[in-house]
């Protein structure tokens, strides 16, 4: 019998997470090269016959790959998936469609973007799992920031048309409100089944529509290669391939996490439009798609995140001499490394009685014992030799070798082996990079070096959110 590990089940999870966020790239990929086949498409059909043409090129593309017409399981579920079809194709592309007759393709672009936190204010409502949080915000306003220098691309010309606009906001809010329901849909249904039957209503939508307007599309322009290519493209790539993928990397990533890449979209467009149609990409462009990509990673950063987090401590003390290393033994450490000025005595101060006992006494207990110092050997050897321990000088911390050479010196490993310290930037730094247990202990004497008390300032901030979190008990 195979029987799967945490740490088996841990892997899985996190393989299915980035898959989730292939696919959702992958899929904004595609999506954001559509803006360039319908722009071909608008120059032979209107909005209205190019939704129908792609939904039906969608839906036979699907019924050849599916098959089966399986039986509503219910009225409720019917209703949900026609919902579905409503907001996430009918009307999604109905609104985005009508709002570029009314206002500037900008204005459009930038409103869409606005997709993700219309759903992610939505999943916070009526989800229990997707809260809206603070890294959402903050990811928001980095990345619409991008997407206004991508969209405007040097060129910043911005035109208010109240009906347009709200066109745009409609279609946002159309496509979180989609996103939402598709979350509870995902699960249940088999993916391919799951699109088919929402294309099929989008299809009963639009055909009255279209009929309503201008009538079917005229058959004359399908004798052009590029025109095929292009409702090919909208309708298997971009509707049948595309919905599926999106649905995976929302049962996969979340919804909220899923929505973020929408941010990509005017990026994508940027480049296929200067491949394609040869526009060209201004120094805006460029921050922009940084600002983007800035902006989701923001978003999806796990809670309790700091940018900080490298220089945090396992423990802080008040003294090293305060440290409760019988606990530590029992927890299963067997070695020691020591940082020594202001860790074990003030700066420059030879070896004292204190440290002396401490080192006896941690050999008592069965600790092995290593010093760990960017000072040269003059200042070290005669340390180590009273304290009657091994030593590595001119460590060159934080770079995490010193601290490995340390191990390899003692016969221990990173996960018996623990570093006591006095520095955010060097000790707690270097020990979390070797991957050790760090303790950082408050300095001796305030008398140090300059260009140490330079780094003491920029310690404050570091050590003042470290603090906080200990305080709101986040590690």
């Amino acid at each position: 019998m195979n029987f799967k590990t945490e740490r088996d089940l841990e892997m899985t999870t996190d393989r299915k997470k980035a898959a989730g966020h292939i696919l959702a790239l992958l899929t904004i990929t595609v999506w954001g090269t559509t803006f360039v086949a319908t722009k071909t498409l608008l120059n032979h059909y209107d909005a209205l016959q190019i939704m129908l043409m792609r939904f039906f090129i969608a839906w036979v593309v699907l019924m050849l790959f599916t098959r089966k017409v399986e039986r509503p399981q219910s009225v409720k579920e019917e209703l949900g998936i026609f919902a579905l079809s409503l907001s996430g194709n009918t009307l999604y592309y109905y609104f985005e469609n009508t709002a570029l007759t009314y206002t500037l393709a900008a204005n459009v672009s930038i409103i869409l973007a606005a997709a993700p936190v219309f759903t992610a204010a939505l999943a916070h409502v009526f989800t229990r799992d997707e809260k809206l949080s603070g890294r959402t915000w903050a990811g928001f306003f980095i990345a619409i920031a991008g997407v206004v220098l991508v969209v405007f691309n040097g060129t910043f010309v911005l035109k208010l048309n109240p009906l347009g606009d709200a066109l745009s906001l409609l279609a946002a809010l159309s496509w979180a409100v989609y996103s939402v329901i598709l979350k509870s849909y995902v699960g249940r249904y088999d993916n391919w089944i799951l699109t088919r039957k929402m294309l099929f209503y989008a299809l009963l939508l639009t055909v009255p529509a279209t009929l309503w307007d201008k009538g079917l599309p005229p058959l004359s322009p399908l004798a052009r290669g590029d025109v095929i290519f292009c409702l090919l493209f909208l309708g298997v790539l971009g509707s049948a391939v595309c919905y599926i993928t999106w649905n995976i990397a929302i049962r996969r990533i979340g919804v909220v996490n899923t929505n973020n890449y929408i941010y990509l979209n005017p990026f994508v467009t940027m480049i296929c439009a200067a491949i394609v149609l040869k526009e060209p990409i201004t120094a805006a462009g460029v921050v922009g798609a940084v600002l983007i990509v800035g902006g989701i990673l923001v978003s999806e950063l796990p809670k309790g995140f700091s940018i900080f987090s490298s220089l945090y401590p396992k423990q802080y003390m008040d003294s090293t001499y305060e440290i409760d290393f019988e606990g530590l033994y029992e927890a299963g450490y067997r070695g020691v490394l020591f940082d020594v000025d202001n860790t074990l005595v003030p700066h420059d101060a030879p070896a004292d009685e204190r440290s002396i006992a401490l080192f006896e006494r941690l050999r008592e207990i069965g600790f092995s014992t290593c010093l760990i110092s960017n000072n040269k050997e003059p200042r070290v050897t005669p340390f180590a030799d009273a304290l009657k321990t091994i030593y590595v000088y001119k460590a060159g911390k934080p770079k995490p070798g010193g601290y490995r050479e340390g191990m390899r010196r003692l016969g221990t490993d990173k996960s018996n082996t623990l570093f006591v310290g006095d520095q955010l930037f060097t000790d707690v730094w270097g020990a979390n990079l070797a991957g050790i247990h760090s303790i950082l202990v408050k300095p001796m004497n305030p008398k140090e070096e300059i260009q140490i008390v330079l780094k003491r300032y920029l310690e404050k901030p570091v050590l003042y959110c470290y603090l906080q979190r200990q305080r709101r008990g986040l590690r």
